[in-house]
Order: structure tokens, then C-alpha cells, then sequence
């Protein structure tokens, strides 16, 4: 991780990432951003806790259900809930047409050794990818786990694990958006 990433992500504050963001490092709509510590991913808003990507036309939410799963095994990572939203509202006889899954994520070993410094940061837990659609566009959103620290005292052990949490998500993120491919 770049000492420029690291500071960068230690110094948020609140706003919204713009989808597609400005070049690396540039100010500019979605504000001031650092490059995402995986490579081929719009940059990090230092404004904002969320990471959105749009999905590459053509995958399907089954597709993203897939890769979801699929890489973030590859990360250590595991697929430990998904709460369809859609479905839930329709159970409910409530008219939904959009997709919206919430899909949780965890790295026990990673967040294990957050949650014993920084018991509190349970509240964020587990990470979360959110495949949702707008204006007919599928779209994947996170929470990153590096700016949910920001509320809570700093130690160094938990920013270098909260930044590993980032990557493995962004990445996991880059494969659902393509489909796996």
C-alpha cells in the first residue's frame, strides 16, 4: 500500500463517489481521490465511505452472484449472507422491479484482528458488496472498511487490515462488475 494511500484514507470525510471518478489523484467532481489499490478500478473519493462501480453491460445479477462468490473465496474471504431485497419486497406484496442484493462478505482472520483493538468496528461487520440497479444499470456499491476506522481511535495494526479489506472487496468488486471474466 503507497504511503500516499494509506494517509489518504486515514483523512476522509463524508461525501459520494461519483461511477467512473476522475483520474488518480485529480480533484475534481466527486472531490480529491487516490488511485484504488487494485489496478483497472476507478480511484477512491477521499470524500466518501462508499465505492460504486457500474457493472459491464450484458452480465447478469446470476453472473455477479458467481463471481461474487467465486473470487471472494480466492481472497480468503466468504460469502456469508445475501438478503435480496427485491424478492423480500415482492414476498410482501410491495411492486419492486429493480434488483437489490445485499451480499456479506467476511475475512474472519482480517477482522479478527481489528474487532480485538477495536471491538466497536463490529458495527460495520460484515462487509458488505451491494448489487443494485438505477435508471436500468446494474451497479455494485460498497462500504469501505478504511473509513468506517475514521470513527474510532486509530491504531496502526487495524488501518493496515481495514486497507487489506478494501483491496480484497475492490477486487472482488472487479470481477462481479465483468462477470468473472
Amino acid at each position: 500500500m503507497s504511503q500516499t494511500y494509506r494517509r489518504a484514507l486515514v483523512g476522509m470525510t463524508l461525501g459520494i463517489l461519483l461511477v467512473g471518478g476522475q483520474a488518480n489523484g485529480a480533484e475534481g467532481a466527486a472531490g480529491p481521490a487516490v488511485p484504488a489499490p487494485v489496478l483497472g478500478m476507478p480511484p477512491i473519493s477521499l470524500k466518501s465511505p462508499l465505492y460504486v462501480v457500474e457493472v459491464q453491460p450484458g452480465v447478469t445479477p446470476e453472473q455477479i452472484k458467481i463471481a461474487i462468490q467465486t473470487a471472494a473465496a480466492g481472497e480468503n474471504m466468504n460469502l456469508v449472507g445475501t438478503l435480496n431485497i427485491q424478492r423480500g419486497l415482492q414476498q410482501r406484496g410491495i411492486k419492486s422491479n429493480d434488483t437489490y442484493v445485499i451480499y456479506e462478505v467476511c475475512n474472519l482472520l482480517l477482522g479478527a484482528k481489528i474487532l480485538v483493538g477495536t471491538p466497536e468496528f463490529g458495527a460495520f461487520a460484515p462487509c458488505k458488496i451491494v448489487l443494485f440497479e438505477t435508471k436500468g444499470k446494474l451497479k455494485l456499491m460498497t462500504y469501505l472498511p478504511s473509513y468506517a476506522l475514521k470513527y474510532f481511535p486509530e491504531t496502526a495494526e487495524a488501518q493496515k487490515v481495514a486497507q487489506e479489506l478494501d483491496k480484497q472487496i475492490i477486487y472482488i468488486m472487479k470481477q462481479a462488475a465483468t462477470g468473472g471474466f
